[in-house]
């Protein structure tokens, strides 16, 4: 489990503090607040591709679904 500014040096994720990175391609952007079913995800340069099967292309920030039921992840492509 990696900060995100960790993968990223000089990307701007140093104030990101609620996702993560599993080795160097796997980004897991879990729901922190109670209650929430959407969060906003803040992707680094480059594809992605979500456990959900929607491929975002970074960099960009996003609102994406995340009910209870789901944990968002994403692979790099």
């Amino acid at each position: 489990m990696r900060h995100m500014a960790y993968e990223f040096p000089d990307a701007g994720f140093e104030r990101v503090t609620d996702q993560f990175m599993l080795g160097s391609d796997i980004l897991v952007a879990p729901v922190l607040k109670k209650g929430a079913a959407t969060r906003r995800i803040a992707f680094p340069p480059g594809t992605w591709l979500g456990d959900d099967g929607r491929r975002v292309e970074g960099p960009c920030e996003l609102e994406v679904d995340a009910p209870l039921s789901r944990l968002p992840w994403y692979r790099k492509q």
